[in-house]
This record gives structure tokens, sequence and C-alpha cells, in this order.
């Protein structure tokens, strides 16, 4: 029997649910699926006994993506994940306007390690990028391919 393997979500770990619900959801556009709290098996999941955890489901419009967010109560110290730290992780996101989305979250007053970026070459050349920080420092990559504005118009 084969198995193809499928994306099913990626979690991010974070500090304040809510607010990382409005960056990822209000900022974004994310939609919310499902919000829940931790049964007694998450403790055996975890490896931490009497652990709890509130988590939230988002997606892309599309479904193609899913995004749980995660409170665990009383989390171990965080590291700085804007650092690119090993051990840390960045999610993209393409599909966009980078130079609206940007003034967006910063209308919102979300952060970001710079403009927006022109690169030069690699799969992304003659694009744009940026890296903006959600409420935990994690970075979120927006990707606006080369040729991106002629396509969406068509």
């Amino acid at each position: 029997m084969e198995t193809v393997i499928q994306h099913h979500h990626t979690a991010l770990h974070v500090a304040d649910l809510e607010r990382s619900a409005r960056f990822y959801a209000d900022g974004l556009g994310l939609r919310r699926l499902e919000e829940w709290t931790s049964g007694a098996y998450i403790s055996e999941l975890f490896g931490r006994p009497n652990v709890k955890v509130r988590a939230l489901m988002l997606a892309t419009d599309d479904g193609n993506f899913r995004l749980e967010l995660v409170q665990v109560e009383e989390p171990p110290p965080a590291i700085d994940p804007s650092q690119a730290q090993p051990g840390t992780a960045h999610i993209a996101f393409t599909g966009i306007d980078v130079r609206r989305v940007f003034a967006h979250m910063a209308a919102f007053g979300y952060g970001a390690l710079s403009e927006p970026v022109e690169p030069a070459s690699g799969p992304n050349g003659g694009g744009l990028l940026i890296y903006l920080l959600d409420p935990d420092g994690n970075r979120v990559e927006l990707i606006q391919p080369p040729g991106w504005q002629e396509s969406a118009k068509s």
C-alpha cells in the first residue's frame, strides 16, 4: 500500500492566543475555523504532566494552508525567533500585494524587519519580499512574485 503524505497544519506556539489571532486573522486575513481547549491526552502528547493548552485553527481562503495557534499554560521560557536562531522557522504567504499588506499591517501597529525588498536574483528576483514580525517575534514572509501585478489583472 502506497502512502501519500499531505500537509495537515503548521502550528505556532504563542504567548497570547487572541493577540496572535488578531495578527493572523484580522491583519493578514486568515479565516478562523475552530477554537478548543485541550483534553487529558495533551499532557501525554506534550510530555508535560497536567499541561493545559488552548488552540485556534486558521486557514487561508482556499483552504490549502492551515495554521494552528497554540497557547500553553505556564510555557517554558521563550526564545527570540526574529533572530532566525536554529530551531525556529518562518511561514510564508504569496498571492498578495506586498506593499498594500505591509501598509495595512503597519497601520495595525505590527512591525517588520525592513521595508519591502526587491530581490535582484533567486526565484523571486524582480518581485517583492518582506518579513513581518508577529506578536511573538515569529517571522512571516510575504512574497510577491515577479510579474504578479500583471498576472493578477488578467
